[in-house]
């Protein structure tokens, strides 16, 4: 098969319209002589019906007076059709009982045993017919003939000859016809041939093949010139879009060899494919040392593990790259870096390419360290002094209250009122200086990255709420919260702070607040809204500072410190803390908790 799929089309028209033809003439003489044959046999099944039917009726008499001889003479009428070569006649003796009574047989042929007959049957190269002989509706006898099948086997012989003969003419007719006829088929092609080699071996897509016909294969050779004038055009554009291509590529290695960071592009699988001049100068490596995943030497092994990580999730997912790790200079010092990659996709959507920058960030780290360290030295500072401020401030208020209580009476009008500035004072410093210890241990509280119900957590702030929201009749809805990467207590603060200061600062109506919560891309966002006095806007920046309050009415107590502590929370977990208000119209608070576990 596959030598007559290679070759020429010359070839393959003469095989095919010898062989369609052969096999077709083939088809028709088989389906000729099978036809004859079934319809012959049917023919001569039919004809020895009627001769057995005949041949039972006239040996009624001989089986019913027992004549042996009149029944072989009747039998022997059969010499007439040469090819029956048998007639057997049985005479039932009981219903299930017969034996031979009568035959006649071709020399050497002899009648088959009475239990071997059943209807009409093939045997021995002949075709049987049994017939019953009957005498007033009872069956007393049964006559077999046997006709030799041979006449049949000739006229097949005969047919068959005839087939071939015919056969074998029609397919020399064929192939001499169709070697007339290929020329005329075959020259288009050749000719359409000849230009397609031509445009295949040149690339040149100005040649067009001739056409030298109307019929199908002119109408090829119309659309095959049609085609290679659109491949013409097209290859010109899409020669100026890869000079264009080029011209984009060359301004943007050249603007990547002139930036000062790192430059990298990879692959959507992550293979690095391009490292600017910046990467050899800092490592002191060839691209052939860092290109795939080289890059992971010269990353701190202390960083590596979580930076495989964050690439193999961003490759996966599709999200922007962000992470800080220290790479390895070409001296032997590590030095920090600010590592981002973006992903550019194509028109379907799909990544096509990612792009990054490694930023130098060491000097800023230190400073930051330094900074925290600092920041660390301060809180604990602010925890000491207002853990060791509060014995002092007990003092003041104990004795105040001792003084008040002893030497009320004898102090004057002047001097009861100093006292009860001094305790008003005292049980005011005390406040101020709880609140700080919170706000410090709220600073200093060692950061969880296991997941919390937020609803559980919602379930547990209004529990303890429960009074206020008794007295206020504040009526809480919430969503459905997710589980976050959020310490329980942590967020519980958080809603309490926040669902606290709704109903401390309700106006006229019934308090109401909904609790509820939205999916971004990187984070959380949940919100807390109420029906409250509001908040002017001016002011909605500075309500996170530290004893920040805005309304002195003695009707709401406080120090003004419990956004704060919420607010140090929520970006000590990488979030952000903000609210939306105008006076008189209510608020929603709102903050964000990453979805992926990290700190600040």
């Amino acid at each position: 098969m596959s030598r007559f799929r290679d070759a020429p089309i010359k070839r393959k028209l003469v095989v095919a319209t010898v062989v369609t033809t052969g096999i077709a003439l083939a088809l028709a003489g088989l389906g000729n002589i099978l036809a004859d044959a079934i319809f012959f046999r049917n023919s001569l099944r039919r004809d020895l019906k009627v001769i057995a039917r005949i041949m039972a009726d006239n040996s009624t008499a001989a089986l019913q007076f027992d004549d042996p001889e009149a029944a072989t003479q009747i039998l022997a009428a059969l010499r007439a059709r040469p090819h029956v070569d048998r007639a057997c006649v049985y005479r039932q003796s009981t219903p299930q009982e017969s034996r031979l009574f009568a035959r006649y047989a071709v020399a050497g042929l002899r009648c088959p045993a009475a239990s071997e007959l059943s209807g009409v049957v093939s045997q021995q190269g002949a075709l049987a017919v049994t017939e019953p002989i009957v005498l007033e509706g009872r069956r007393i006898g049964t006559i077999v003939l046997f006709y030799d099948l041979g006449e049949l086997n000739e006229r097949v012989k005969r047919y068959g000859t005839t087939v071939f003969g015919v056969l074998l003419l029609s397919s020399v007719l064929a192939f001499l016809l169709s070697g007339r006829l290929r020329a005329e088929i075959v020259r288009p092609v050749s000719r359409l041939l000849e230009a397609t080699t031509h445009v295949s071996r040149t690339g040149d897509y100005s040649v067009r093949a001739e056409k030298l016909s109307n019929d199908e294969l002119g109408v090829l050779v119309e659309r095959f010139n049609e085609m290679l004038a659109g491949i013409q055009s097209r290859d010109n554009e899409l020669k100026a879009a890869f000079q264009r291509v080029e011209d984009e590529r060359a301004r943007f290695v050249f603007m990547a060899e002139s930036m000062p960071q790192k430059i990298f592009t990879a692959s959507p699988e992550g293979t690095v494919e391009y490292l600017n001049r910046q990467w050899a100068d800092f490592t002191g490596l060839t691209f052939e040392d860092i290109k795939e995943f080289g890059w992971a030497r010269c990353v701190h092994p202390d960083d590596l593990e979580g930076n495989l990580k964050a690439w193999k999730a961003s490759l996966e997912t599709g999200e922007p790259f962000t992470i800080q790790h220290r790479f390895l200079r070409a001296d032997g010092c590590y030095r920090w870096h600010l590592s981002r990659a973006h992903a550019m996709r194509d028109a379907a959507g799909e990544i096509s390419l990612w792009i990054g920058s490694n930023t130098d960030i060491h000097e800023q780290k230190e400073i930051e360290e330094e900074l925290r360290r600092a920041n660390d030295d301060l809180q604990q500072f602010a925890y000491s002094a207002s853990h060791d401020l509060q014995e002092p401030i007990r003092n003041v208020a104990i004795y105040s209250d001792i003084v008040s209580r002893r030497y009320g009476d004898l102090l004057d009008s002047d001097g009861q009122q100093f006292l009860a500035f001094l305790k008003e004072g005292g049980h005011r410093l005390g406040t101020l200086v709880h609140d700080l210890l919170a706000y410090t241990r709220a600073s200093m509280a060692e950061i969880t990255e296991q997941t919390v119900d937020a609803s559980e957590a919602l379930k547990l702030v209004l529990e303890t709420l429960a009074e206020p929201v008794r007295e206020s009749g504040a009526v809480i809805q919430a969503d459905v919260l997710p589980e976050v990467n959020m310490g329980s207590l942590h967020l519980q603060q958080v809603f309490q702070n926040l669902i606290g200061n709704a109903i401390k600062y309700r106006s006229a109506e019934v308090p109401r607040i909904h609790v509820s919560v939205e999916r971004g891309s990187e984070a959380w966002r949940f919100s807390v809204r109420d029906n409250g006095i509001g908040i002017d806007p001016e002011f909605k920046e500075k309500i996170f500072g530290v004893f920040k309050r805005l309304s002195h009415d003695k009707r709401y107590s406080g120090t003004g410190i419990g956004l704060a502590i919420c607010q140090r929370i929520v970006e000590r977990y990488g979030g952000w803390i903000w609210v939306e208000s105008e006076l008189g119209r209510g608020a929603v608070f709102y903050f964000t908790v990453p979805r992926q576990a990290g700190t600040r």
